[in-house]
C-alpha cells in the first residue's frame, strides 16, 4: 500500500514525543492496514496504554491511526520507556 510507511510512521511520532516520550525504546509494532490514505489527508494517531509489565520495564499500548473518523490503522507496540531522570524536562515540537 503506498505511504503506509508514512502513515505508520505518525505512531512513532506520538510515542516517542508524547507517551511515554523521549528516550522511549520501540521492541516491536504490530499493524493491521485497514483503509488506504491518499495525499492531503490528514491522518490523526491514538496510542492508549493497554498493560504496564513493570516487573521487565515494559509498556504495551495499542494503536490506532485515522482519517476523518476512519480508522486506516489498527495495532499495537511494546515500549521500554526510560526512566523520568535520563529525559529531558521538556518536551519540543
Amino acid at each position: 500500500m503506498p505511504g503506509a510507511g508514512l502513515t505508520a510512521s505518525v505512531i512513532s511520532a506520538a510515542i516517542a514525543g508524547r507517551l511515554p516520550g523521549p528516550g522511549t525504546v520501540y521492541l516491536g509494532q504490530n499493524l493491521c492496514f485497514k483503509a488506504p490514505v491518499r495525499p492531503g489527508d490528514t491522518v490523526h494517531a491514538t496510542v492508549t496504554v493497554k498493560e504496564l509489565v513493570n516487573e521487565r520495564g515494559r509498556v504495551s499500548l495499542g494503536t490506532v491511526c485515522t482519517v476523518d473518523g476512519r480508522v486506516v490503522i489498527d495495532g499495537d507496540a511494546l515500549v521500554m520507556p526510560t526512566s523520568r531522570k535520563s529525559r529531558p524536562s521538556t518536551v519540543t515540537g
